[in-house]
């Protein structure tokens, strides 16, 4: 029998595990400009991933990184996962 999460683990369901991102080199420079177009939420079970993404990369690659934990004093806004 499965126990129900704590208000705590409820509140991790819902942050984003991983940012996705585009990156594209910036021409004559060793830089790169990198483009977030999607987030992923860990399932519950810890087997996968739900991922929302705003656009495609343009060359079929995504970068996903894991949320650092002082990305919410960045100001960057999440909307919650879709139900």
């Amino acid at each position: 029998m499965s126990e129900e999460p704590t208000n705590n683990q409820r509140a991790a369901l819902n942050k984003p595990f991983m940012l996705g991102y585009t990156v594209s080199p910036s021409g004559d420079s060793d830089k790169s400009y990198w483009s977030k177009i999607g987030v992923a939420w860990a399932h519950k079970d810890g087997q996968g991933f739900n991922v929302r993404m705003d656009a495609l990369p343009v060359d079929g690659k995504l970068v996903l990184r894991c949320v650092p934990e002082n990305h919410d004093d960045t100001g960057e806004l999440f909307e919650r996962e879709p139900v």
